[in-house]
């Protein structure tokens, strides 16, 4: 094993004290000599055996799930429940990684002041590309019995993602082939109901290959539907000097996350499971409420923030959740018109929920840009704020909050074709901000919703309910007409 790598930083402006500060380049061999204000494996990280697969490591998934995983390890819990990751390309990201002994640093960022974990759950980091034999051999292994998935949400969409969804069919008819019991497939990406989700795409995967392996993933496979929940922007050279400052540490692609972490989990598993629950996970019988309750409150709070911020100087979520307007207007939202309307989730307080998303909003060390919140208009709108838009019209509840996100989203489409029209932007260049699957369906009758917003209603997935509620249309009709004649939202 290589010795630790020993390097002398000179501390910048600003840092806490003076002189030099020893790198420690991160390594097996370096964990005892790490800051001592470090979190850092304590168990033998040799020793962990995988029992997981998990298919697209990036930010999240190392902030997140392989987080519960050291953890299930550091408490003593189990050393059954290691980590291989499988990328689908990610060379770069596999050869820092495997430099590193698959270790990396999750840093949290919160008041008071910033946390540091390395995390030891990562044992391998296999190519799907360059080492396909590798990969089937550990999906076929009858230690792995768990596969996690984070692929996007948008991967699920008819046609993408087939080859993470093919593996998957070709590893279980492997083992149905020669008798291994199957292993649970978990998906944790953010989109309802994603293990029914994950579960279609896999058995049109399977149906390709043969009906009888169609039948026994059926009988025999579990997919549980799940919500996880960490706010990971990307990280940044700023993060990557943190490090080196304040704790020492040399790493090649640390990942940056809130204090803020959950898990909720369906208890529904193929053969064994990981005893998640001794670190915090929630198992419970109905993962649905408790999704709604965060796509409801925290997600429809970020397209809120997103296009109602869309006109302000504001460029982040901490900024926007500062101007006592637009906070405000946030804070009424969820307390108002989102909290009343939502099904209570099992063991949750929605008071202290809620206070928990403003929080995580106005958390300045963890600022998510407005501009990422207005990709994929449609299907944020029609997943986070429609819900409760729906069920607020349905108990004759008021709604002005919630018509007013949408309508500053149809305003947000109407400037995108407004900027075709005037040749500021191409329809390309338009197409690739908005990331939007109907933008092209949308973008016509949005340019003409200030005089009539219904054909966009009609052109809009989603919509049916509320486009026959004349009186929601009248309220979004003179909600357009306040933003283009003053050009804020009502508030």
């Amino acid at each position: 094993m290589d010795r630790p790598v020993l390097t002398t930083l000179r501390s910048s402006a600003g840092a806490t004290g003076g002189g030099e500060t020893v790198l420690r380049s991160l390594s097996l061999a370096a964990l005892g000599s790490l800051h001592r204000d470090v979190q850092r494996p304590t168990y033998d990280v040799a020793a962990l055996r995988p029992g997981v697969v998990h298919l697209g490591v990036g930010s999240f998934h190392r902030a997140h799930q392989a987080v519960y995983f050291d953890r299930l390890a550091a408490q003593g819990v189990s050393l059954d429940w290691g980590v291989v990751g499988v990328g689908p390309r990610s060379a770069r990201l596999r050869a820092d990684l495997t430099s590193q002994d698959c270790l990396y640093t999750v840093l949290e960022l919160g008041a008071p002041d910033p946390r540091a974990r390395v995390v030891g759950s990562l044992r391998d980091y296999l190519s799907a590309a360059e080492q396909p034999a590798a990969v089937a051999a550990r999906l076929r292994s009858a230690q792995t019995r768990l596969v996690t998935v984070t692929i996007t949400a948008p991967s699920y969409d008819e046609g993408r993602a087939t080859r993470t969804f093919e593996l998957l069919a070709r590893a279980l008819d492997e083992r149905r082939r020669a008798a291994i019991a199957p292993f649970t497939v978990l998906s944790c990406d953010n989109l309802p109901a994603n293990g029914d989700a994950l579960r279609r795409c896999v058995l049109a995967a399977a149906s390709r290959r043969s009906p009888g392996l169609e039948r026994w993933i059926q009988e025999h496979v579990a997919f549980p539907n799940s919500m996880a929940d960490r706010i990971t922007p990307p990280s940044s050279e700023h993060d990557v000097r943190l490090l080196h400052r304040r704790f020492g540490i040399h790493d090649r692609v640390p990942v940056v996350t809130e204090p803020f972490s959950q898990w909720v989990v369906e208890d529904m598993f193929s053969a064994a499971r990981p005893p998640l629950e001794e670190v915090g996970v929630q198992l419970v019988a109905d993962v649905g409420p408790y999704v709604d309750m965060k796509m409801r409150m925290l997600n429809a709070a970020h397209v809120a923030l997103g296009y109602l911020g869309a006109r302000t100087p504001h460029a982040s979520t901490d900024s926007a959740m500062g101007d006592p307007a637009l906070g405000a207007t946030v804070e009424r939202l969820l307390a108002e018109e989102v909290e009343p309307v939502l099904e209570p989730a099992p063991g949750v307080d929605v008071r202290d929920y809620r206070a928990s998303v403003l929080a995580r909003l106005r958390n300045p060390a963890i600022a998510d840009p407005l501009c990422r919140l207005r990709r994929r208009g449609s299907v944020r709108v029609r997943n986070y704020v429609l819900p409760s838009l729906d069920r607020a019209l349905d108990q004759g509840r008021p709604c002005s909050l919630l018509t007013a996100v949408v309508a500053a989203w149809v305003e947000d489409l109407a400037r995108a074709a407004a900027d075709i029209a005037a040749g500021t932007s191409t329809h390309a260049e338009v197409m690739a901000r908005l990331e939007d699957p109907d933008a092209a369906a949308l973008l016509g009758p949005a340019a003409t919703a200030t005089d009539d917003v219904r054909p966009l209603l009609a052109a809009a997935p989603g919509f049916e309910r509320v486009r026959h509620d004349e009186a929601f249309v009248a309220s979004l009709q003179a909600a357009l007409v306040m933003l283009e004649r003053s050009g804020r939202a009502a508030s």
